[in-house]
């Protein structure tokens, strides 16, 4: 698989240039770090700033600084180049595109002003916070609360597995108005965490993405200015959010099946045995063709998914469920076939498959497990809402 070749993309000239320069990047920069990032369970702010002097935190803004749909579908590409390296560096890169993207799009001027810059440079980090200790797919079951205080709403509760927040100087808080009675309406608000209100855990030790902190944020009294709450309705407005999170945990499964043929097909070709090279073996190269066939199908899902959501109005909700369950899945599938090609070496924490096998379990867990893609996408086809915001869409 020829890692220029950009197969399924129509690129101009310029696109193809700036897209070799990321795989330059990820091969010259995030490769040989990527190791170290892993072992040590470290936060990397070099790297993400480097990121940013490439513009990959920004693409999808216009030199107007406006969302530019046409920069969505070159961002995957990045996501799954950056991803075939390191699932690290693609998901600082990734949320901070997220977060830009929700600021960009809903919050008020002040909150731009202050935070947006920091996320383009890579200088400031964000997060996102929506799960909770008892309220993780069942996003209605959450109980955090924001009351209304004069001029200020005032936050209590707990969310968990927050991606960055021990590196976070502000997140995008999901939280209840008033009381915690499921049909509550929700909004969202940006909080400045470095107030006495604000408690960030320390760093959970995690299975996969190593080297991007994960942690829980408990609100005790935080105070959050009404301006700062996005100004659309929480439920739907955040459910743009994570449809965009979807995709970019299908852009990481591609790269992780990306860089495990590129391991697999480096071991196989310099290895002998029975007189000549694994990869002439038919068992070898049948599970190889499985590998990218997976891959291909998957990609070609997500790339369809990813031009929707890029035409406006949040995609469509089923079919980003299908990409996501789709390449998740291939990933978990294609990187225990390539732990299994390389023998004793794939477990082996000298060799990228095993790294690339655990960052893929998380992508089946975060951003709506495998299981609730299933059973949003069994509703779709049975013509039943699975959201009160978000309609799902039937075949015809």
């Amino acid at each position: 698989m020829a890692e220029t070749e950009h197969a399924l993309l129509e690129l101009d000239s310029d696109q193809r240039a700036f897209l070799d320069a990321v795989h330059a990047f990820a091969r010259n920069e995030v490769a040989p770090r990527a190791r170290r990032i892993d072992a040590d369970d470290t936060f990397d702010p070099g790297l993400v700033s480097k990121a940013a002097q490439l513009g990959l935190q920004g693409m999808v803004f216009d030199d107007d600084g406006a969302l530019d749909p046409e920069g969505y579908v070159l961002a995957h590409e990045t996501t799954e180049l950056l991803a075939s390296y390191s699932g690290a560096a693609a998901l600082a890169v990734g949320v901070a595109r997220l977060h830009a993207h929700l600021l960009n799009r809903f919050a008020g001027p002040e909150a731009r002003e202050r935070w947006l810059p920091g996320l383009l440079d890579g200088t400031g980090f964000g997060c996102f916070c929506i799960t909770e200790p008892h309220a993780g797919s069942d996003v209605r079951g959450m109980r955090t609360t924001a009351a209304a205080d004069g001029d200020d709403y005032v936050l209590s509760g707990e969310k968990a597995f927050i991606t960055q927040a021990p590196v976070a100087r502000f997140g995008i808080v999901l939280a209840k108005l008033e009381h915690t009675e499921r049909d509550a309406d929700m909004r969202a608000f940006v909080v400045d965490f470095d107030q006495q209100g604000v408690q960030v855990g320390g760093p959970e030790p995690m299975l996969g993405f190593r080297g991007v902190p994960m942690a829980s944020v408990v609100f005790d009294g935080a105070r959050v200015p009404a301006a700062n709450a996005l100004a659309v309705d929480g439920f739907a407005g955040m459910f743009e959010g994570v449809n965009l999170a979807r995709l970019d945990a299908a852009a990481y499964a591609l790269g992780f099946i990306r860089g495990a043929l590129r391991e697999c097909t480096e071991y196989l070709r310099e290895r002998e045995s029975f007189g000549k090279p694994l990869d002439r073996h038919q068992l070898v190269q049948g599970a190889l063709g499985e590998m990218f066939a997976d891959y291909l199908a998957a990609r070609e899902l997500t790339l369809s998914a990813v031009r929707g959501f890029s035409a406006g109005q949040g995609g469509d909700a089923t079919l980003i469920s299908a990409a996501k369950l789709t390449a998740t899945e291939a990933a978990m599938r294609c990187t225990s076939k390539a732990v299994d090609l390389l023998g004793g070496s794939g477990v082996h924490l000298d060799y990228a498959v095993q790294r690339f096998f655990r960052d893929a379990k998380i992508t089946q867990i975060i951003d709506g497990t495998s299981g609730i893609q299933t059973l949003m996408l069994g509703r779709a086809a049975a013509g039943l809402d699975w959201s009160r915001s978000v309609p799902a869409r039937p075949p015809s």
